[in-house]
C-alpha cells in the first residue's frame, strides 16, 4: 500500500529513488490521471541526478505543443519494490502518470491533507 496526502488540492505521493552511491531520498508527486506514462522530472532535477539518457520521444504537451522530450532511466522503490522506471524531462513539478499506477487502486480524500491511497489489486482467478 502506497500513501499520499492532498495538498494545496493536488493529490501527491512521494516516490523514493535509488541512486548508485548515494542514500535512497524521496520526491513528492503530483498524480496525473491525464499522464499516461510513468514519471516526469524537471529537466533540471534530472540533470542533478545524473539520471542516464534512455531516449527521446515526440510528445504532445497538455497546452497541444509537441515537443521533443529526453527519456531518463530510474531506479526508484515502488511499494516496497525496486524497478527501473522511465523519466521523461519536462515541467516544472514532478508528476506520476497511470503507467506506474497500473494494477492499482487510487483512492483520494478530497479535503485539506486528505488521504491518498494506492492499493495493489489482486488478481483473482
Amino acid at each position: 500500500m502506497i500513501y499520499g496526502r492532498l495538498i494545496d488540492g493536488k493529490a501527491t505521493v512521494a516516490v523514493v529513488f535509488r541512486l548508485s552511491g548515494q542514500p535512497d531520498f524521496s520526491i513528492n508527486f503530483v498524480i496525473d490521471t491525464g499522464f499516461n506514462d510513468y514519471l516526469t522530472l524537471p529537466p533540471q532535477a534530472v540533470s542533478a541526478m545524473n539520471l542516464p539518457l534512455y531516449s527521446s520521444t515526440q510528445a504532445r504537451l497538455a497546452d497541444g505543443r509537441e515537443t521533443l522530450l529526453s527519456i531518463h532511466l530510474a531506479t526508484i522503490v515502488w511499494d516496497n519494490v525496486e524497478k527501473v522506471v522511465p523519466i521523461l524531462a519536462s515541467g516544472y513539478k514532478p508528476l506520476l502518470g497511470t503507467a506506474l499506477m497500473e494494477g492499482y487502486h487510487l483512492e483520494i480524500d478530497f479535503e485539506d491533507n486528505g488521504l491518498v491511497s494506492l492499493e495493489k489489486l489482486s488478481k483473482s482467478n
